[in-house]
Order: structure tokens, then C-alpha cells, then sequence
């Protein structure tokens, strides 16, 4: 208990640094659930909040143990990686954002990146500098329909077959609940990310305006199946899980 004091206190203390303590509390870690390492690392994915990590808790569970690639856009605080990184105990976990957090980082074994997930330029070059291979790609950067759609468009060919990509706060696709003119939401609500997710499901076609036609085409090929998760809570919380097919045909 003493270890996981010091850790919690290194987080306050420093602003949410990456910083962690060597106080031997992997173990402890390793013997909770999602929701429940929310005790230690307070993300908006925690049971009080948006509640993400009920939907992940199934999912991500049976590859605890694995030595997976996991990748999460938007850093912020740092608190979801870390989460990440003491949950997935053998995994590598990346993260990029428009900020430079590589100091914060430094020995949190979270390899960090400078990228803008709306401009395909940086988005290449991190996943040639990653070597990309991604198990699971989690997007929890700006949560705007342009900087959604062309990091799914543009980094979907990143995820492993049989991974999944997953776009968090979908509700912003909902004005009414959402109005940030920040999400990019237009006049007609005819560009958000929800209506080109309903829209594949009942069509099996990509329609966004942001995708090049040839990032739209390998979605169409490659998607498997999507969940699109309703959370009925105060927030009207939105998350899509978008699998990946095992064996992708060639080109």
C-alpha cells in the first residue's frame, strides 16, 4: 500500500508527469481490473466519467499478458498511458500529440511522438519511425470530424489483422449535446463521424469527405465488424470499436 501511495503522490505532485516510481507495484497493478486501476489514474474513461473502460475491460482482458503494440493518440496528462502501460505489463505503448512529452516520458517505458493526427504527413512519418504494427490504435486526440476521420482513413493500414482501431467521444458528432464549434460539426451535421459510422453499417461504404477514395476502398475491404457502443449515462457517451479482418486479400 505504501508503493502505491508514493506512486499516486509522484503523479499529483508533478503534474501528471510520466514519472513512476520503482517500488515494486506491478503486482499490485497487475491484480486489477480497467475500472479499477481508475483508483490510481483518473482518466475521463474511469466509471464516473465517460466509462470507456467498461466496454474495454472485455475486450482488451484475454490480451493482458500479450506482448502487444498499443497505440493511443492525444496524450494530455499522460494518465491514460500510464494506465496503459501498467495494465499491458508486457506491451509497448506509444502515444503522439501536437505537444512534445518525450521529457515527461523519459523512463516510463511510453515511447512518445510529436504528430497532428489531421495532417498525414506526420501521421506517415510516425508510423515509419514507430515501425506502426499496432494491435490496438485508440483515438482520444481532438475528437473533431476531420482529425477522426483522417486518422482512421490514413491509419488504419497501421493495425495488425485481427486488431481493432477505436474512436472515442463519437458524442461529439451530436451538437445538441456537443455544440464546440471545435468539433467541426457542419451546418447540416452531413460530415460527423457517427453518421459515416451508421452509414457503413447499413451499407457496407465509407462516406467522408475528409478520406482520400483510396483510404475509404481499404476500409471497405479490411473492416470486419464494428461496435458502436451507446453509454446511457449524463455525458451520452459514444465509443466505436472497428475490427480489423484477419486475413486481408491482396490489392
Amino acid at each position: 500500500m505504501k508503493a502505491l501511495i508514493f506512486t499516486t503522490i509522484i503523479l499529483v505532485q508533478a503534474g501528471f508527469s510520466f514519472g513512476q516510481d520503482s517500488t515494486g507495484t506491478s503486482e499490485w497493478f497487475r491484480s486489477k481490473s480497467l475500472p479499477e486501476l481508475c483508483d490510481t489514474f483518473r482518466t475521463d474513461k474511469c466509471p464516473d466519467r465517460h466509462n470507456f473502460l467498461e466496454v474495454y475491460e472485455p475486450l482488451f482482458e484475454p490480451m493482458r499478458d500479450d506482448s502487444i503494440r498499443f497505440f493511443e493518440i492525444g496524450i494530455l496528462t499522460g494518465l491514460s498511458h500510464l494506465m496503459w502501460v501498467n495494465y499491458f505489463q508486457n506491451a509497448e505503448v506509444f502515444g503522439i500529440d501536437i505537444k512534445d512529452y518525450s521529457a515527461a516520458a523519459a523512463g516510463s517505458g511510453i515511447q512518445t511522438f510529436v504528430a497532428d493526427q489531421s495532417n498525414r504527413q506526420d501521421l506517415y512519418a510516425f508510423m515509419r519511425a514507430s515501425g506502426a504494427n499496432f494491435d490496438v490504435i485508440l483515438d482520444d486526440g481532438g475528437h473533431a470530424m476531420d482529425h477522426q476521420q483522417i486518422s482512421l482513413g490514413c491509419m488504419f493500414q497501421a493495425v495488425k489483422p485481427g486488431g481493432m482501431f477505436i474512436i472515442e467521444d463519437v458524442h461529439t458528432s451530436l451538437p445538441e449535446f456537443y455544440p464546440d464549434s471545435s468539433f467541426h460539426v457542419d451546418r447540416l451535421e452531413t460530415n460527423t463521424t457517427l453518421l459515416m459510422i451508421e452509414a457503413f453499417i447499413r451499407t457496407g461504404k465509407i462516406y467522408s469527405e475528409y478520406m482520400l477514395p483510396v483510404e475509404a476502398e481499404y476500409l471497405e475491404q479490411t473492416i470486419d465488424r464494428i461496435e458502436l457502443h451507446y453509454l446511457f449515462n449524463e455525458r451520452h457517451s459514444i465509443v466505436c470499436v472497428i475490427h480489423k479482418k484477419e486475413a486481408i486479400e491482396p490489392r
